[in-house]
């Protein structure tokens, strides 16, 4: 049956590639206008939420939203399970007010997509180098003394094996501590059958109704640094809980 369907999968993902890159090839040369001054930022980001809306459409793919919790008034920390790639894209129809987003820097490689690291609105961090990763973080920092919100995937990349996460890094907590602001724990389903790895051509890949469950806001108020493993793991379960009885 799955030889039968590999072909399907591809053409799908042929679908979710052409449209992806279509529409930032269109889109691009107003991020590039609207990215050469911070003033101008939030515009971009209004921008990014209507092409996720866009794309979604596009690749027949609803999100079903549930909010657990009334969403705070930022800044905060956004912490979400990593599924697909296109759960970057996905996290602007969840959030409308302006928030910045903590990236691989192998995303600067990327064409076209890249200007959004290299612009200044979103951070690239180095995971194998101690000292840039740290700066990245002090970047983030500084992001959220300006009243920004963060959004970050602890996990630090897609695992292979989703929906099963991955453990946490520390990067986001250790964050939210230092800025003594609020996590909110954001558990997104079925991104991975919608596209997993984008190499991989004959991996399951097809239209799915994602849901997403933004969880009520995680205080930090007067926690320090022997407390960001507690956080941590407190965190991972709120996600995790969700997707129990999720299949892959």
């Amino acid at each position: 049956m799955k030889v039968i369907a590999a072909p399907i999968y591809f053409l799908y993902k042929l679908w979710i590639g052409l449209v992806f890159w279509l529409s930032l090839m269109m889109l691009y040369p107003f991020f590039w206008l609207l990215l050469q001054r911070r003033t101008t930022f939030p515009l971009a980001f209004q921008l990014k939420r209507w092409w996720a809306r866009i794309l979604t459409t596009l690749m027949f793919c609803p999100v079903v939203k549930e909010y657990k919790g009334n969403i705070p008034n930022g800044p905060f920390v956004i912490a979400s399970n990593h599924q697909s790639y296109l759960d970057t894209v996905f996290m602007y129809l969840v959030f409308s007010d302006y928030f910045v987003f903590i990236g691989k820097a192998e995303l600067m490689k990327w064409p076209l997509f890249s200007i959004f690291f290299k612009k200044g609105q979103d951070i690239p961090i180095h995971r194998g180098s101690a000292v840039q990763a740290k700066n990245s973080m002090l970047r983030a920092l500084r992001v959220i003394k300006r009243g920004e919100s963060i959004a970050i995937f602890p996990e630090g990349t897609v695992p292979e094996e989703a929906p099963k996460m991955r453990p946490f890094k520390n990067g986001a907590f250790k964050l939210a501590i230092d800025a003594q602001v609020p996590i909110i724990p954001v558990t997104w389903h079925r991104n991975h059958k919608v596209m997993l790895d984008p190499a991989k051509f004959w991996q399951f890949s097809l239209p799915q109704v994602v849901k997403v469950v933004v969880h009520p806001a995680v205080n930090t108020t007067g926690l320090g640094v022997q407390d960001i493993v507690s956080l941590r793991n407190h965190v991972f379960n709120i996600i995790q809980a969700p997707l129990s009885h999720e299949d892959r």
